[in-house]
């Protein structure tokens, strides 16, 4: 199998979830405009095609400290558990609002959709998640998903929003998988790879940790598409900074870096998504 024989399916996929980072949102006023303008486009530009998407967005600790620093006594947090929490709690209603004044924009509603490990450890939790996605999809809604910073212990934290957007692909039975982050994908030996059937040590030993405000950096990005790609859900690793990417990703399968390594779509079962969720917790590099 090469790239090219997944163009088709990567086109027609329904059901998209694409994941933001921290620092798509973090950046300047300007820059933080430009890149909603361009991502309200392409999102617009797929519902017209009758697609469903799903956010993962990253950002409220960034916007947090953004309104703290902004404060007529202005304080500087540091990197405690509390202080984060804080931050999230802060952060979280300016972020949604942040993307409802785009979104609005063009006629689209949004939701906010706050959860963690513990919501979906219980039975009851995992179904209402579940119904949730799938009623708010059938209103033409569209869905804003984050962890709930606020109240998550490190002991119950997905461990980054890259991972949270794998289960999310999971739980709703995504077509494909998009992550947006600041660099053209995956670099192997300094050299861009555009294609993985297969996220082995050797990728995951070259790939870097956060180099921005975020949590993840290439390393959980790799993660998350070797869970999704598990699943058969292909998961496209691209440059968030390039005008109109989601769309161009889709239309042309050109941008950045495809992982898939089942070349068929398997709904996972609840227990077998909690079985990944337990494994991602009990071991292995965040």
């Amino acid at each position: 199998m090469n790239r090219n024989d997944l163009n088709e399916r990567i086109k027609t996929s329904n059901k998209i979830v694409i994941k933001i980072g921290s620092a798509r949102l973090s950046g300047s006023e300007e820059e933080v405009n430009d890149f909603l303008f361009s991502l309200v486009s392409d999102i617009r530009h797929l519902r017209d095609l009758g697609k469903q998407v799903i956010l993962v967005s990253s950002g409220a600790i960034a916007r947090g400290r953004k309104l703290l620093s902004s404060l007529s006594n202005p304080t500087q947090a540091g990197e405690s558990l509390p202080e984060k929490q804080a931050l999230a709690a802060m952060g979280q209603n300016r972020l949604v609002n942040l993307y409802d004044s785009f979104f609005s924009k063009v006629n689209l509603p949004i939701a906010q959709i706050l959860f963690g490990v513990l919501d979906m450890e219980n039975p009851e939790g995992f179904k209402n998640l579940k119904n949730t996605f799938g009623q708010l999809l059938d209103w033409g809604i569209l869905p804003i998903v984050n962890e709930n910073d606020s109240v998550a212990t490190e002991e119950v934290k997905f461990g980054d929003n890259d991972v949270l957007s794998a289960i999310v692909s999971l739980i709703v039975e995504a077509d494909l998988l998009i992550i947006l982050t600041g660099v053209e994908g995956f670099l192997k030996d300094g050299k861009l790879l555009p294609f993985l059937e297969e996220v082995g040590k050797s990728e995951l030993s070259q790939a870097g940790g956060p180099s921005g405000p975020g949590t993840g950096g290439m390393y959980t990005k790799l993660k998350a598409a070797s869970i999704s790609s598990e699943a058969g859900i292909p998961c496209g690793i691209i440059d968030g900074n390039i005008k109109n990417c989601v769309r161009e990703f889709i239309e042309t399968n050109t941008l950045g870096t495809l992982v898939v390594s089942n070349g068929k779509k398997k709904n996972f079962t609840e227990e077998e998504i909690k079985s990944i969720l337990r494994a991602k917790r009990n071991g292995g590099q965040e």
